[in-house]
């Protein structure tokens, strides 16, 4: 039995959402982790890449898929790969700190890799047969960047510019490529609610005059609207006051861009810069969400839409984990769409459920 979609899932105008055993249920989570979270982009950390001839590790996804790659730069900085941090031999960590990479050493049997993951010296591999062949070199994994943010995939089901839809050519007029990391800004936060409940939150406006009423004096919420995409959700509103805007040629008076990448990551485009949301399912029932600002213009904080974001964000945390206790209930079964207002919802649940429908490949 499909664990989303009613026989309209269609159609929002009649599907019901996903019923309360979705968000209680450890096996169909851990079937979202490896066919959703395993097989998408995900946000590569806050460090920059290596510069020439050094290689920076890193984790992918901590705490959910926790895989170990690396970034290795070319000596003279022509290329820069995304490979395999675990040794080809017996998957020791190869790389445990930023070093240089003229000659990868694996610390536990001595096994040496180039700067781009070519197998140099195996020793005492003396009458291997068929040895080495191309497995013996590190895997790689695709990488691109937006602006300052790095992301990557080890087994993507789509590339990279298809994930971002229409976000790099919105974002254009935009100077993403000034935009700081702000560490006063950033923050980790944790909290007891399965992590699609923080995503269904996040791609509906319905909630905002009730939850956030800093934020509905922001924008003029009648104009409010959401727009799909294949692998995401973009949400617009204007602002209330236009000296708080993003100006772009076609549009006026923005108060912020809200794009929803599937399936955890949430870029939001304010006048002073941008915000990253990462949600991370710890659990079934426990969530962390990485929050990080990169500013372009700090005349501009505090201002508008983009103003007061940590409180935003208690409130909304509040909202999901009450939404976790009540989900508890055998009274409750499933509920419906507001067609205007829960198009991103619906069309998350639908991804969801196409992947979870999907042959494990």
């Amino acid at each position: 039995m499909d664990p989303f979609l009613s026989d309209h899932g269609g159609d929002p105008t009649r599907a019901a959402l996903p019923p309360a055993e979705f968000y209680r249920s450890p096996a169909v989570h851990a079937r979202v982790i490896e066919r959703a979270f395993a097989r998408a982009w995900h946000w590569a950390g806050e460090e920059a890449l290596p510069p020439p001839g050094h290689a920076r590790p890193f984790v992918l996804a901590p705490g959910v898929l926790d895989e170990p790659l690396f970034f290795s730069s070319a000596p003279d900085g022509s290329r820069v790969a995304c490979l395999s941090n675990a040794c080809t031999h017996r998957g020791a960590l190869l790389v445990r700190a930023s070093c240089k990479n003229a000659s990868l050493r694996c610390a536990y049997h001595g096994r040496r890799f180039a700067h781009d993951g070519k197998l140099v010296a195996a020793p005492h591999f003396e009458g291997a047969r068929d040895f080495p062949a191309p497995a013996d070199d590190l895997a790689a994994a695709r990488w691109s960047a937006l602006g300052p943010l790095l992301f990557a995939s080890t087994h993507p089901a789509c590339d990279f510019e298809s994930w971002l839809g229409s976000l790099r050519t919105r974002s254009a007029g935009l100077p993403l490529e000034r935009a700081e990391l702000d560490r006063a800004r950033s923050r980790d936060y944790e909290f007891d609610a399965h992590w699609a409940l923080y995503v269904d939150n996040y791609l509906e406006g319905l909630h905002v005059p009730y939850v956030h009423p800093g934020l509905n004096q922001a924008i003029e919420f009648d104009t409010y609207r959401t727009e799909l995409e294949p692998w995401g959700a973009l949400q617009i509103a204007r602002a209330s006051d236009p000296r708080d805007a993003l100006e772009f040629p076609n549009e006026r008076d923005i108060g912020g861009l809200y794009y929803w990448l599937f399936p955890n990551t949430m870029l939001n485009l304010y006048a002073w810069g941008l915000s990253l949301n990462v949600v991370l399912p710890l659990g079934v029932a426990r969530t962390r969400v990485l929050f990080r600002s990169y500013v372009w213009d700090r005349a501009r904080l505090e201002r508008g839409a983009g103003a007061g974001l940590e409180q935003v964000e208690q409130e909304d945390e509040d909202v999901v984990t009450s939404v976790q206790k009540g989900l508890r209930s055998r009274l409750y079964q499933r509920g419906r769409y507001a067609p205007a207002h829960e198009l991103g919802v619906h069309h998350f649940h639908r991804l969801l459920a196409r992947c979870l429908n999907e042959r494990a490949s």
